[in-house]
């Protein structure tokens, strides 16, 4: 089995690896037979497995990598060699266990180091915008393919707009231009979109075939700002898959796009493995819930951190602020202060148990 290994490693959360592996495996669909890591099958069990779908006729594999020490990619690395390796962002996610962003671009930076070099078809593809990322570029003697929306990128985005919570752009290839509509929510998806691009642009698919494959895309993975429709017209966005500063800020982003007119209620729990950076980070969530015009803010969990979070809400004035102990005591709640027409984010870490709540709340309509 030949097939052309592509792995994406990133710490964003549902700005991050998961979406992009998604969108990068349903745009190389349109170039060849492709396996992909089902959901967030990142581990050195999950990878194995994946590998082991491929069969004869398998053009790409697309293999999502998680890291929660350093040593972890270099070793994923070493089970299935990539010969392309698309690194995103370094955000803050896992913060509390690697002790600085630093380290954590140290980590994502051992896949770029196990690329081939260049001459052996090796490409990196680094986040222009990304200083972290970009500074990666000295650690592989892989191709470097930088994306971006500055205009030194060799893939970029110009002339952005969101609509209701989906972004389009014209995008830029060495090779030309293509205009592209996203059909995946949230402003962020556009650097995914174009990591993807610098990544299948390196394989020889050209620009406007990219731009089409891009703008047919769909969600794939539940719970990463997935459209949940009630029959009573409501609208839940489920992005509780996972949650971080960065993911946090693109879940809200998102809920106001999406909105528009409508009246909007953020449900927020914890932000987890954030370490001694922890409440500091809910804490700057509270003024962006502000910032942002959203009409209902509701915390769940009493931890320091989710107190913190409220605290530092209140002042954004009229903000309706409403708290739960538990998911357990969520949904009465929900059912009291919900009406028609309004859209509701449901985001917070894995482990808090929102994401099987989205879920809960969009079947159960109250009498």
């Amino acid at each position: 089995m030949g097939a052309d290994r592509v792995a994406v490693r990133s710490s964003a959360g549902s700005a991050g690896k998961t979406s992009t592996k998604d969108l990068l495996a349903q745009v190389l669909a349109h170039h060849g037979d492709s396996v992909a890591t089902p959901g967030s099958f990142n581990t050195e069990i999950g990878l194995p497995l994946t590998v082991m779908r491929a069969a004869e006729s398998t053009r790409y594999l697309v293999l999502e990598m998680g890291a929660r020490h350093l040593g972890d990619i270099a070793y994923l690395a070493s089970l299935t060699a990539p010969q392309i390796g698309v690194v995103l962002n370094v955000g803050s996610a896992h913060v509390g266990e690697f002790g600085s962003r630093e380290a954590i671009a140290t980590a994502k930076g051992e896949l770029v180091e196990s690329l081939p070099p260049a001459d052996q078809g090796g490409v990196a593809v680094l986040n222009a915008d990304d200083e972290l990322v970009a500074a990666m570029a000295t650690r592989t003697t892989a191709t470097v393919v930088t994306y971006g929306t500055s205009e030194s990128a060799d893939i970029r985005a110009t002339g952005i707009n969101v609509t209701e919570g989906r972004a389009s752009f014209t995008l830029h290839t060495p090779h030309g231009t293509a205009p592209v509509a996203l059909r995946l929510l949230g402003a962020h998806q556009v650097h995914n979109a174009l990591a993807v691009a610098a990544a299948v642009h390196a394989l020889g698919m050209d620009t406007d075939r990219i731009a089409q494959a891009l703008s047919a895309a769909e969600p794939v993975s539940a719970g990463r700002l997935q459209i949940l429709e009630r029959a009573d017209g409501v609208t839940i966005i489920n992005d509780a898959f996972n949650a971080n500063p960065e993911s946090m800020r693109a879940g809200l982003e998102t809920l106001t796009s999406v909105a528009g007119d409508r009246r909007t209620v953020a449900v927020l729990g914890e932000m987890k493995e954030l370490g001694d950076t922890a409440k500091a980070a809910h804490a700057d969530v509270g003024p962006l819930v502000g910032e942002l015009g959203i009409d209902v803010l509701v915390t769940v969990g009493t931890t320091d951190e989710m107190t913190a979070l409220a605290d530092a809400a209140r002042p954004a004035s009229p903000l309706r602020i409403e708290s739960a102990d538990d998911p357990d005591v969520l949904l009465p709640l929900l059912n009291r202060l919900l009406k028609s027409g309004d859209v509701v984010l449901v985001k917070a870490s894995k482990s808090v148990g929102l994401e099987k709540f989205a879920n809960i709340l969009h079947a159960e309509i109250p009498a």
